[in-house]
C-alpha cells in the first residue's frame, strides 16, 4: 500500500490528489514502491515543491527543499496544463524550452517521473467533471 501525505498548500494538494488516483493501481505501485528518488517541481510565478519517494511513501516539501535532488523541472502553468490536456508533448515543449530540465541526462529518472506524473495529470484531465481537484468527492 502507498502512503501519499495529504497535501497542505495548492501544489502540493494538487499534486496529491493527481498521483492519489492511481494509488491503489499495481502499475503505479510498481513504479513509486521503492523508487527513493526527490524531485523538485517549480512552477513560475507560484513557487518550488520537492516530491520525495521514499520506500511506500509520498510526501511534499515547500520550505527546506534540499539543495541535491535527483531532477529539477521548471515549467509555467500554462505548459503544465497543455501537458495534462494532451495540447503539447513533453519532448516539444522541452525543446521549446517552455520546460527546463536539470538532471536531462539522467534519462531513466526522468522516463520514470513521467510515467508517474504525467500518465496520471493526463488520467485526471481526460475527464474532468468526475476527476476534478477536490479533497472531499461527497460534497458535490
Amino acid at each position: 500500500m502507498i502512503s501519499i501525505q495529504k497535501g497542505e498548500d495548492l501544489l502540493s494538494i494538487s499534486i496529491s490528489t493527481i498521483l492519489n488516483y492511481r494509488k491503489d493501481e499495481p502499475e503505479f505501485q510498481k513504479l513509486v514502491v521503492d523508487w527513493n528518488k526527490k524531485i523538485l517541481i517549480d512552477i513560475e510565478d507560484f513557487y518550488p515543491l520537492e516530491i520525495i519517494f521514499h520506500r511506500n511513501e509520498i510526501n511534499f516539501k515547500v520550505n527546506d527543499i534540499d539543495k541535491k535532488v535527483d531532477l529539477k523541472v521548471k515549467m509555467n502553468i500554462i505548459t503544465l496544463l497543455d501537458l495534462a490536456y494532451g495540447r503539447t508533448s513533453p519532448v516539444k515543449a522541452v525543446f521549446q524550452r517552455k520546460i527546463r530540465i536539470k538532471g536531462l541526462l539522467k534519462f531513466r529518472i526522468l522516463l520514470k517521473f513521467m510515467n508517474i506524473f504525467l500518465k496520471s495529470m493526463q488520467m485526471v484531465a481526460s475527464d474532468p467533471n468526475n476527476n476534478y481537484y477536490e479533497i472531499n468527492k461527497e460534497t458535490r
